[in-house]
């Protein structure tokens, strides 16, 4: 549970697979989440379960992704998703991970391929959670989520603007996504959850109940292993989809 995960992640994964014991994180830096899923082949050689992403971020907008794209029924042509948590206390590692995953700058999926920006590329305006949000394609890891939860080709995944002041919406944390269909039809979730480090801390423990009841060898997000309704089953939030209550 501690990062900035693209350093500690590492040496903890390999005692994890020395040892024969599941590892599970609340990791939300692209490259620690693409880091662990590249081990999918180690970890079923060693018949060890590896799972990264379980937490608010990477499994609240997976969540989403996975009803939108399951409703569509086909690949999109391109997913969008965000996320704003209401946190009452930054860490310090909360905090390091979030400078070290800026420094990254902004990452996206284009066709198929990885793009690399400078930070602040794309700004965009969102509205979700009741409030407009300046958010920036960031790093993170819900981009690798949303990409393996809808198979799209183009893929972006926003995080709030660190220098605009804060939005003004409801209480609660909030995640969004947008899936566009070949056809061009468009289709839009929102999840509300509570504070968002105790949102995390609920996907992780019942991620990790669930992974000690015993599932199979691999490097997994939660999506992947529990589906949809982890995350709603985990913290009650409740999610709508195109403004309708699911």
């Amino acid at each position: 549970t501690i990062g900035p995960f693209a350093r500690q992640a590492d040496p903890v994964i390999d005692a994890c697979l020395a040892a024969g014991l599941p590892y599970v994180d609340i990791a939300n830096e692209w490259p620690a989440v693409r880091g662990l899923l590249d081990r999918d082949e180690q970890a079923r050689a060693h018949a060890v379960v590896l799972v990264t992403g379980a937490g608010f971020g990477p499994a609240a907008t997976e969540t989403l992704v996975l009803r939108l794209a399951g409703q569509m029924g086909r690949a999109p042509a391109g997913v969008r998703v965000g996320a704003a948590a209401e946190v009452s206390h930054r860490s310090d590692g909360v905090r390091q991970t979030m400078r070290e995953a800026i420094s990254q700058g902004a990452i996206t999926y284009r066709d198929g391929q990885v793009v690399r920006q400078a930070l602040g590329s794309g700004a965009t305006v969102l509205t979700f959670g009741g409030a407009q949000r300046q958010m920036l394609p960031g790093p993170v890891g819900d981009l690798e989520t949303a990409r393996l939860a809808s198979r799209a080709a183009n893929v972006v995944a926003y995080i709030a603007n660190p220098a605009a002041p804060p939005s003004s919406g409801g209480a609660g944390s909030y995640t969004w996504a947008e899936v566009t269909g070949p056809d061009g039809h468009i289709a839009i979730a929102e999840l509300v959850a509570g504070e968002g480090v105790r949102s995390t801390a609920a996907i992780a423990a019942e991620t990790t109940r669930r992974v000690l009841a015993g599932v199979a060898p691999g490097a997994w997000t939660p999506g992947q292993l529990f589906g949809a309704a982890l995350v709603t089953d985990a913290t009650g939030a409740q999610v709508t989809v195109n403004g309708q209550p699911i």
